[in-house]
């Protein structure tokens, strides 16, 4: 399964999310969207990150990233 991940920059909760999405989905699974590059996605999560969600854009979880969470939706 891939997974879309938006994060930004120096953003601690982002590299744990990122992190746990690895540990879950492995690396070739995920893309990585830093939302302060574009301003409609800037809008949508700069409070929000990290969000990981599927390709077809139902979030899987947000902000604080559960890596048991991630794991029931995988399975």
């Amino acid at each position: 399964m891939r997974v879309i991940i938006y994060t930004r920059q120096a953003c601690p909760l982002c590299e744990k999310g990122i992190a746990a999405a690895r540990s879950v989905f492995g690396g070739n699974q995920i893309t990585l969207v830093d939302v302060d590059l574009d301003i409609g996605l800037m809008e949508r999560y700069t409070d929000r990150v990290p969000v990981i969600e599927t390709e077809d854009g139902e979030i899987i979880d947000e902000g604080i990233i559960s890596e048991s969470m991630l794991r029931a939706f995988a399975s």
